[in-house]
């Protein structure tokens, strides 16, 4: 066969090492960091010009273009400080990512600032391309003695957001060529010991917040429709706020969920909470009547909206619907009638309502309002896959932990429906005996 150190061809790129290729049970091993298999077919000169494959590896640029030349590092990568880098990858993170919210983007700045930045800051290193390996793990260390504002540790949650972003960060740099190496490759993520119980808002608290709304007010008739969404429908607090009038259609007795508010992006009906009433489904009463009072109050207090504005609307500057930073006490002249509710101020209602009501604030927030709507499907036996679409899941995986917890109930069901009744059971002593 040709010796191992003559083989050439067109298949070797340029700028091949001259070193001679080592030669293991037919594969040969060029130098280089980075590899790829490809063959060779080679002709054995002894056996009578039989032809036999050998495999080798030879090296591979971390960065080619499909032409074969190598792509030119980013202009910004020689003197990159912090400051720059993390303007760089929301730039272009979301002009990567196009519809990426911009409170995603800004959790990813605030991630990168308070976190990855200050670690750099205190360790001294003001250029990334500084940054190494042994930085990041330090990091993940520096992390479990980290001090949140309000004094307590941050939670394994706030680590594994921490680290995330920093990785991705870390990543797109080494894609982008502003860094030269991949430090994020052997970096695990921290391993969460997830609670399999949705926290939803207890029935007693909801029915609490409910009945300490006053119908007889624009606000306490809005706020109320609110919660009846999220909380009998699924919807997401940016879902909510990002309703239209047209979305609701009280005929059908449905709710669109538009593509651009959805956390999916995919568009999807929600029922409005239903009813059997002489053997056909429909809205209940009480549901309808006040969907239709807060559209009249709507219209009526905002005449210059149409059915393609907002739904849910300020209504006035008697409303208190922004949060000041630190707990500040909100300008009560802030934002006039008329004007997209936001989710900030939704949260502060449903604070105020629980405060009011006797129930604890902790309990009756947006997110928890949409776990009692799954966890209250889930036990009355509606479908996996039914709950999964209203709710907008992606995976079946995350609507299975409603059902996991309505174990409990559906044992009491069955337990309750005896299924053995009517059968002749042999009693415990006629029982044959373990061998």
């Amino acid at each position: 066969m040709t010796p191992a150190s003559s083989v050439t061809g067109p298949w070797l790129p340029p700028g091949t090492p001259t070193l001679p290729p080592v030669r293991r049970n037919n594969v040969l091993d060029f130098p280089g960091e980075q590899s790829v298999n490809d063959t060779l077919t080679a002709t054995n000169r002894t056996d009578g010009g039989q032809q036999m494959t050998v495999e080798f590896r030879r090296p591979k640029p971390a960065h080619v273009l499909p032409d074969g030349q190598e792509t030119p590092r980013h202009p910004a990568a020689d003197d990159l400080t912090w400051d720059r880098a993390i303007r760089l990858f929301l730039e272009g993170w979301a002009a990567d990512h196009p519809g990426i919210r911009p409170r995603t983007l800004g959790h990813y700045r605030d991630q990168l600032i308070t976190r990855l930045a200050a670690f750099a800051q205190d360790r001294g290193i003001t250029s990334v391309p500084s940054f190494s390996r042994h930085d990041l793990r330090a990091f993940v260390a520096w992390l479990d003695g980290l001090v949140t504002y309000a004094g307590s540790p941050l939670t394994p949650r706030g680590k594994q957001m921490a680290l995330d972003a920093a990785k991705r960060f870390l990543l797109w740099l080494h894609q982008e060529r502003l860094i030269p190496d991949d430090i994020t490759a052997g970096v695990k993520k921290y391993r969460l010991d997830k609670d399999p119980e949705p926290r939803a808002t207890p029935g007693a608290d909801l029915e609490k917040v409910l009945s300490s709304l006053d119908l007889s007010t624009p606000t306490g008739v809005r706020n109320t429709a609110m919660i009846y969404l999220m909380a009998f429908c699924g919807l997401r607090v940016s879902e909510l706020v990002g309703l239209n009038a047209n979305d609701l259609n009280l005929e059908e007795g449905r709710i669109r969920v538009r593509a651009e508010t959805s956390k999916g992006r995919r568009t999807r009906f929600v029922d409005l909470p239903l009813t059997i009433c002489e053997g056909k489904e429909m809205v209940k009463p009480e549901v309808a009547g006040l969907m239709a009072s807060w559209l009249r109050i709507r219209s009526e207090t905002c005449p210059q909206l149409g059915e393609d504005d907002a739904l849910f609307v300020t209504l006035g500057p008697n409303q208190w619907s922004r949060l000041t930073v630190r707990g500040e006490e909100p300008d009560p002249h802030s934002r006039p009638a008329g004007e997209r509710i936001k989710t900030d101020a939704v949260r502060v209602i449903l604070k105020r309502a629980a405060a009011k009501a006797g129930a604890d604030p902790k309990l009756v927030t947006p997110h928890r309002l949409r776990h009692y709507f799954g966890l209250t499907s889930a036990m009355a036996g509606v479908p996996t896959t039914a709950l999964m679409r209203a709710m907008g899941h992606r995976s079946p995986i995350m609507t299975a932990r409603y059902s996991e917890f309505a174990d409990s109930q559906r044992r009491w069901a069955f337990a309750k429906a005896d299924i053995t009744k009517g059968i002749s059971l042999p009693p415990t002593g006629a029982a044959a005996p373990p061998r």
